[in-house]
């Protein structure tokens, strides 16, 4: 159809039917099944193609050296980009793998081996603070595994934490300069440690990523297939990133990586491509002295590290299980430094002469599927076009695309819902528009500047560490950041005050009306994550636990439900009005919120009408490895750290809920952020969100809803906690 031949009414109705096939699609196709993702990916790349035909040969002036006829080239040029890599993202989606059968049997391997292979578990750190790395070592310490040693690298050269390494039993280990970054204090490890362990197979991690317990069981047994070089599992965090967090939507919206760790990432290993990001991960020792070990050329090591495997021949698995949770950048101004780091490692890696566009050994999907992560970086661009094409033609006259509004409703609409729509569906309901653009959004600017200096000026920078653990206690605002979307949604609307709503240039504003709304919805909403909200402390983040167990006060058990656990509290729902009764402030009472670990509790605060306790904890006992009770501050602090983050919750939403994160921007809009810091939202998840969670995603020790160990039972010899 041609928008010449054809009404409004004709092309809305035509619009109306487009979007109806992809809500039907959604409805009755499922996103696990690969020949569904087949059917509703091609519908959606003959849209995305139809529209590109549309835009070639139907929206150009003709060509002249003006900036008339340059600008909607030049805007063109980056839409086609964007168009190519989201075709080949959808047929990167059309494969999806699933190791959970090969972690379940390599569990039974290693449970069923009497001496498994040695794994040496390095820990990458240079600035953290000790509340940041005492998680990941004690997690460490605490991995269901026989034969392992742990390993602090140590890149800061920190007298204290060599102290604490000594204290809590781990290897240390430090060097003395900081050449090739993280790249380079790995190869330290790798050489110093083979003169002592010399373990076959390496743990990576960073030093905010807590390993879960099983984290060696489900991987080691899959090295039995002798062409795998590394095995990388995901990465999952228990904080809200500052896109959730100051959009109040750590309840109701995934994190900005969810979507590539969940969805990307298995559908790049069922083409051979998956790769691994840093921490989280297993290498063969072996493998690492094939390649020359651990590449530091670039500022991102991990995916040099994918290539140089993958020119061997080797394969890099993609084991989609949640094995560790760390801590997600709490600053915009680290997120963003964060994703430099990535743009401009990418491009290093892609530069260089053994990398996969010059380099020999590659296989042509390996080098598309590089490719394919290039152009990511490339699309950021567009969206400062995207902001800008109201303006420019507003104020200059200059419009980016001459479309009538019947070609609006014929190709625009039907393709960007489809994406909308197709994009939900095949993430499992992780992507919501609106947050996952702003998410891209708060980053183009600073994103489009790395590109230009990398292309100009590739190597030779330094390698910048995001920073974690900072005082959140106040607002803080990205003043310049702020400002430009500041000045977006004032240019927009001057423009169009100027223009299409106060006079009239041509039959194009009533689509660049609609032009200038979104731009400056997006770019209001971008504003107010540059306004950033504080953040609780680490050590009183609250985590869902909602387990059964049974609470002991004076011999008496009475059965409650451990809703929220922290480092030092929990929150605890009795099921008895009458036992409820019976408690005050001040009162010892001991419950078991996991398996084999018991804790003694002073009750803070009684809440009788919904018969809930608050809790401050003052003992404990892990009856994994012994009897006996801890009572003294800094005993406490260890093993609830040790428990809790060995053995994490699901902290953040498994997916998105729009109704929640429309709520939470209702009152991001319309509170003051002075306000909104006196009763900043926890971060803790309902428990309908821990009940979705997929498989892979619930921690394999955990069983909720199972009554626990009953406290003074028979098998119980020593004597109770509150004794």
């Amino acid at each position: 159809m041609s928008p010449e031949v054809v009404t409004l009414s004709d092309a809305i109705l035509f619009s109306l039917l487009s979007l109806a096939l992809i809500m039907g699609c959604a409805w009755l196709l499922d996103s696990r099944r690969g020949k569904d993702r087949v059917i509703f990916g091609m519908i959606l790349i003959v849209m995305l193609l139809n529209y590109l035909y549309f835009r070639i040969t139907k929206t150009l002036p003709d060509f002249e050296w003006s900036a008339y006829a340059l600008w909607p080239r030049a805007y063109l040029s980056f839409e086609i980009v964007v168009i190519f890599y989201t075709v080949l993202s959808i047929v990167f989606f059309f494969r999806r793998t699933d190791h959970s059968a090969a972690a379940d049997a390599s569990e039974l391997t290693i449970a069923g081996a009497a001496s498994p292979p040695a794994v040496d578990v390095f820990i990458c750190t240079y600035n953290e603070e000790l509340s940041i790395l005492e998680r990941t070592i004690l997690a460490a310490k605490a991995i269901d595994y026989q034969n392992f040693t742990v390993w602090v690298l140590d890149d800061g050269r920190r007298d204290w934490l060599e102290v604490y390494c000594t204290d809590v039993g781990v290897r240390y280990l430090r060097r003395g300069d900081n050449v090739g970054a993280k790249g380079g204090n790995l190869n330290n490890a790798i050489r110093q440690s083979a003169k002592e362990t010399n373990a076959p197979f390496i743990l990576i991690l960073d030093a905010d990523f807590a390993p879960q317990r099983a984290i060696l069981k489900r991987t080691v047994g899959q090295f039995a297939d002798p062409g795998i070089g590394l095995i990388q599992t995901p990465q999952f965090y228990y904080n809200a990133d500052p896109v959730q967090h100051n959009l109040l939507a750590s309840k109701a919206w995934v994190d900005d990586q969810r979507i590539f760790f969940d969805v990307m990432q298995p559908s790049k290993d069922g083409w051979g491509a998956a790769f691994c990001v840093g921490t989280s991960c297993i290498v063969r020792r072996d493998a690492l002295d094939l390649i020359g070990g651990m590449p530091q050329e670039t500022v991102t090591e991990d995916i040099h590290l994918t290539y140089r495997l993958l020119q061997k021949g080797l394969k890099t698995r993609w084991l989609n299980e949640r094995l560790s949770v760390g801590l997600s950048a709490e600053s915009l101004s680290g997120y963003i430094t964060q994703r430099c780091r990535w743009c401009l490692g990418t491009i290093q890696v892609a530069l260089l002469r053994d990398g996969p566009f010059f380099g020999r050994g590659y296989t042509f999907l390996q080098r598309l599927h590089y490719f394919h992560g290039l152009l990511f970086w490339f699309c950021r661009p567009f969206i400062l076009l995207l902001m800008a094409a109201p303006i420019l033609y507003y104020f200059l006259g200059l419009p980016a695309i001459q479309m009538e509004p019947e070609a609006f409703f014929l190709y625009a609409l039907p393709m960007v819902g489809g994406m909308w729509v197709f994009h939900a569906w095949v993430s499992g309901r992780r992507s919501m528009p609106l947050f996952t653009e702003v998410s891209q959004m708060v980053s183009a600017i600073p994103i489009t500047i790395a590109l230009l200096h990398a292309l100009i000026h590739p190597f030779g920078r330094p390698f910048k560490v995001t920073a974690k653990g900072e005082d959140r206690a106040r607002v803080d605002v990205l003043y310049p950041m702020a400002g430009t979307f500041f000045l977006v949604i004032i240019l927009t609307f001057m423009g169009m005050l100027n223009g299409p709503l106060m006079g009239t240039y041509n039959d194009l504003d009533g689509f660049s009306v609609a032009w200038g709304v979104v731009v400056m919805v997006y770019a209001f909403v971008s504003l107010l994550v540059c306004i950033e909200l504080p953040r609780e402390p680490l050590d009183t983040i609250r985590f869902p636990l909602a387990r059964q167990a049974n609470l002991a006060r004076d011999g008496n058990r009475m059965p409650c439900t451990v809703d929220t656990i922290s480092i030092s509290n929990a929150e605890i729902t009795l099921h008895d009005n009458r036992t409820a009764g019976q408690i005050r402030a001040g009162d010892i009472v001991i419950f078991s919120p996991f398996a084999d670990f018991d804790v003694a509790a002073r009750v803070s605060g009684v809440d009788r009408s919904r018969l809930g306790l608050s809790m401050s904890i003052v003992a404990v006992r892990d009856r994994r490895y012994d009897w006996e009770i801890r009572q003294s501050a800094e005993d406490v602090r260890r093993k609830m750290i040790q428990r809790l983050f060995s053995e994490m919750p699901q902290a953040m939403p498994a997916r998105a809920y729009p109704l929640a994160a429309i709520r939470g921007l209702w009152r991001r809009t319309f509170d003051r952020p002075s306000k909104l810091a006196g009763s900043i939202e926890k971060h803790a998840v309902s428990v309908r969100s821990q009940h979705a969670l997929l498989r892979w995603q619930r921690p394999r020790d955990l069983a909720p809803r199972v009554p626990l160990l009953q406290i003074g039972a028979a098998s119980a010899a020593p004597p109770p906690l509150a004794e």
